[in-house]
């Protein structure tokens, strides 16, 4: 997965805590560092806006945009699942 970001941003910086968080290997393409990773989003995904996370399959690539449905996204890809409690029957 490739993030394409500009740091300096709340939401950027909430989104990049969360990946750190959930410990998702993730490369970072800072845009503001780089102009070649502005025309690879806007080349691939269509847009040039940030946050936006690639996601690579068998199937292709996804383009992923706003950082709460990149971070739903994670959540369901990466966050452990709770332990569930049986509960145990009184004899």
């Amino acid at each position: 997965m490739t993030l394409y970001d500009c740091q300096q941003r709340p939401f950027s910086n909430k989104l990049q805590r969360h990946i750190k968080h959930l410990n998702v290997p993730v490369t970072v393409k800072n845009l503001n560092r780089c102009h070649a990773y502005q025309k690879e989003l806007l080349a691939g995904g269509g847009r040039a806006q940030v946050p936006c996370l690639r996601i690579e399959s068998t199937s292709g690539s996804r383009w992923l945009y706003e950082s709460e449905d990149i971070i739903r996204y994670l959540d369901k890809k990466f966050a452990p699942k709770p332990h569930s409690k049986r509960l145990e029957r009184a004899h």
